[in-house]
């Protein structure tokens, strides 16, 4: 089928797009070339080396984080990789002694549920959490997050877009609150980084973390976390392993001695796998360019959200392209049995609760792609 590739770019490079209309970056981006390429080379080393390889993987883990801070403007040597966002956001929980007059955790009614499991936790370790109510479902006001965030909050957790609505925070605004009142901001930006331009450095941003299988086109298994610099020596996680040693190979009995850099993130063995294979489509981003990712996806998006309001639908993700992250919400009576039927015929999106239909261009996306998925909506609704 011939697609109007209109400032889509590097469509070669998925496989998928070939024999599907692929509109679910938001929830897993295609999966680039360069990524099987980079297992292929994990596994000759390992066949080729055995443990030896270890020299070579090593190095790469660095590599990988300066890459990603070079997508959201943070200085190399401020990012460290782990798992997931869940065992990142765990170890900075456990470096916050809750057992004081600052005691509380904060975090809004649309957080992720993973982090809220998480934090919630902590309650049996003398952590009040104040979870900030949305009125809508969607969104949350600024001055209703500013206000729960007093002297008491150890530590104020936030969605960076909320994975419901898309709807965006004002992140900037809140760091700047919890810089008055004395509070650490921990930003999740896992729903935003890699199609919304934002910079750690400049907007002075305390701990953000993320992972690389939504926009970043990454897969499962390469999470990541940022802390602003002159922080770090704060952070002592008791979530930790011989990774996070100052001198790992000189295998030191306990206790703990942490590593000078953002290597105190470090757990036990590294999964390189998860972290190699995540590089490529790190490499596609930054080829691309935020600003142009972002310009692409706005004009899809609004072209999305139009399409939908001329058939009477509902879109749960707000119009202002300022105000969301880079994908748009469409529900209407059985979206969920329409969601399954699109699946069907390869026409990738996905559906949540009180959100319906969530529908995301990337870079790679022709607006012959936007017209597939409104043909097949249009016969199922």
């Amino acid at each position: 089928m011939t697609t109007t590739t209109t400032n889509a770019l590097h469509r070669e490079q998925f496989p998928i797009l070939e024999n599907a209309t692929y509109l679910v970056s938001h929830s897993m981006g295609a999966a680039p070339l360069g990524a099987r390429t980079a297992l292929d080379a994990y596994w000759q080393d390992w066949a080729q080396d055995g443990p030896e390889a270890w020299e070579r993987w090593l190095p790469q883990i660095g590599a990988i984080s300066d890459g990603i801070g070079a997508i959201i403007g943070a200085a190399p040597g401020s990012i460290f990789l782990g798992p997931n966002v869940s065992v990142l956001q765990s170890a900075i929980a456990t470096s916050i002694d809750f057992h004081g007059e600052r005691n509380e955790v904060v975090y809004e009614e649309l957080q992720f549920p993973s982090l809220t499991y998480v934090w919630r936790e902590w309650e049996r370790f003398g952590a009040k959490v104040r979870v900030v109510p949305s009125p809508d479902a969607r969104t949350i006001p600024t001055e209703a997050i500013c206000a729960a965030i007093t002297e008491r909050t150890a530590i104020a957790v936030l969605s960076h877009a909320y994975y419901v609505s898309g709807a965006v925070a004002d992140v900037r605004a809140i760091q700047a609150h919890c810089r008055k009142v004395g509070a650490l901001l921990c930003v999740d930006a896992y729903q935003t980084t890699g199609v919304y331009p934002y910079d750690v450095t400049a907007w002075d941003l305390d701990i953000v973390t993320g992972g690389s299988h939504k926009w970043l086109m990454g897969g499962p298994g390469c999470g990541w976390i940022y802390v602003k610099p002159s922080l770090l020596e704060r952070f002592r996680p008791a979530v930790t392993g011989w990774m996070a040693h100052a001198s790992p190979f000189a295998f030191e009995d306990a206790p703990m001695r942490y590593a000078p850099s953002m290597y105190r993130f470090g757990t036990g063995t590294p999964t390189i796998p998860g972290y190699v294979v995540a590089k490529p489509g790190h490499d596609l981003i930054r080829n691309v360019g935020i600003a142009r990712i972002r310009e692409h996806n706005i004009r899809l998006t609004t072209q999305l959200a139009e399409m939908a309001l001329e058939r009477k639908l509902t879109v749960n993700t707000p119009l202002d392209p300022a105000k969301r992250t880079g994908w748009i919400g469409i529900d209407f009576d059985g979206s969920d049995r329409a969601c399954k039927a699109l699946i069907a015929e390869r026409i990738f999106v996905d559906y949540r609760p009180g959100c319906g239909i969530r529908v995301s261009p990337h870079f790679y996306t022709t607006d012959d792609e936007i017209a597939t998925f409104f043909k097949a909506l249009d016969r199922l609704v």
